[in-house]
């Protein structure tokens, strides 16, 4: 089940949910009220762990063709399937103690 927004319960799209994880993990925004929800660190490690593990087990057994499809084929299904299994955390908003001076 895809999460929802932390503040008004507006499920987020599929779609939002996988830019977001292709792209540095970038913050997510709801489209209902427009709060802004991060992946949580856990989750981060998760989906590091899920698609960085098959991407080292495909370089090492390169030469063996008939391993590396099914590892990429874990890989898009992992990618596809973690939409789904990532959990978002209300962005909190950091207080400017610059006073806007840079």
């Amino acid at each position: 089940m895809i999460q929802k927004c932390e503040h008004c319960r507006t499920p987020f799209a599929w779609g939002q949910i996988f830019k977001s994880l292709w792209f540095a993990f970038q913050p997510v925004t709801c489209r209902n009220c427009g709060t802004e929800h991060k992946v949580a660190n856990a989750s981060r490690l998760m989906a590091v762990m899920l698609l960085l593990v098959p991407v080292i087990v495909v370089f090492i057994f390169m030469e063996n063709s008939s391993i590396v499809m099914p590892l990429l084929l874990i890989i898009a299904a992992d990618s596809l399937l973690l939409p789904f299994i990532l959990k978002y955390e209300k962005l909190e908003k950091q207080l400017d103690t610059n006073n806007g001076n840079r």
